[in-house]
């Protein structure tokens, strides 16, 4: 572009539906983020009280989610990004869940 000439600023009408299409992503992506740890939180809740069923879980793993996922909500809270905390909640949620599970089924008895 040559000096002394600006680009045009998008139609009002145009940008509320740019930002329409990016919540909707937003909250697609969030929602996918969230469903795919409830399968493991289940699976992790039915085995509780088979040390075998719960094997493959690395406890070590949801640790470190559930560190991330605090870390997650705590920036979409603080940039006022509501998929962002949506998603970063419920996954700490499946993590710190599956956490106590493992933690608690491998825990030896006396």
């Amino acid at each position: 572009m040559s000096r002394g000439l600006s680009r045009r600023d998008p139609s009002p009408i145009r940008s509320a539906y740019a930002g329409s299409v990016i919540q909707f992503v937003g909250y697609v992506g969030s929602a996918g983020a969230a469903l795919m740890w409830l399968p493991q939180a289940r699976r992790a809740l039915r085995g509780r009280k088979n040390p075998a069923a719960l094997a493959g879980i690395s406890p070590a793993s949801y640790l470190l989610a559930a560190i991330f996922n605090t870390l997650l909500a705590t920036y979409g809270s603080l940039e006022h990004a509501v998929p962002v905390v949506v998603a970063g909640c419920v996954n700490l949620c499946c993590a710190v869940t599956i956490l106590a599970t493992v933690s608690t089924t491998r825990r030896p008895t006396r």
